[in-house]
């Protein structure tokens, strides 16, 4: 569907390859920063004639398909320590696009082990902090540097690249990193039809709790 074999013992394979790939935007169409993607629009992708019309196009707004989308893309950018990643874009999210990225610092120096809100400030060597938000005495320093992910969205990704001056281990290498993010592609587009044939939508009452202004004597 996506994913295409590519010969990588010659450089014109693999630049022809990387040149005609599908692109998008990783910002807005006004930033005109590109980079590879695939279109997972459900009238772009061929819906299997076992899967009724009503759930190919319902499924899609599920949480527990929504959380299964978030998950692949999490593992495949997890898999690379978060140097490429893969995200959604587009008006409607009908785009994969791989974007890149990193770890840096967070800056936190301490967190609550209670209700987990982390705090700028290192508490001194052996003790035990009063927590800002809960006001549980349970706040300690991170025993390692606190790190955060961060996303370039918007930088493009061999955009104006002719590739004439690498080598045929970037090449590869590039190639390579490309057919994975493909192959994630069809992966999420596979694990949509598996939903759609083993599960069914059903609607269930959940009641919200709700927090009301109330008037207390005073004391």
């Amino acid at each position: 569907m996506f994913c295409k074999e590519v010969d990588k013992r010659y450089r014109e394979a693999m630049i022809a390859f990387l040149k005609k790939h599908f692109k998008y935007h990783t910002m807005n169409s006004w930033n005109r920063s590109t980079s590879y993607a695939n279109c997972i629009k459900l009238h772009h992708v061929d819906k299997p004639s076992d899967i009724d019309n009503d759930t190919w196009w319902e499924m899609l707004e599920i949480t527990e398909w929504q959380e299964k989308m978030s998950d692949l893309l999490e593992d495949f950018s997890r898999k690379h320590n978060w140097q490429w990643q893969a995200g959604i874009n587009g008006r409607s999210g009908g785009y994969v696009v791989l974007y890149r990225g990193g770890i840096k610092p967070s800056g936190y120096k301490s967190y609550c082990t209670h209700c987990g809100q982390k705090n700028y400030q290192a508490l001194p060597e052996g003790e035990i902090g009063t927590c800002g938000r809960c006001d549980a005495r349970a706040r300690i320093n991170f025993k390692q540097t606190h790190t955060q992910v961060f996303t370039w969205p918007g930088k493009d990704v061999d955009m104006y690249e002719d590739f004439e001056d690498w080598t045929l281990s970037d090449l590869r290498e590039r190639v390579e990193l490309v057919q994975e993010f493909d192959k994630l592609c069809e992966t999420i587009v596979t694990e949509y039809h598996h939903i759609c044939r083993n599960y069914r939508i059903t609607e269930e009452e959940i009641f919200v709790p709700k927090t009301i202004k109330v008037l207390e004597p005073v004391a």
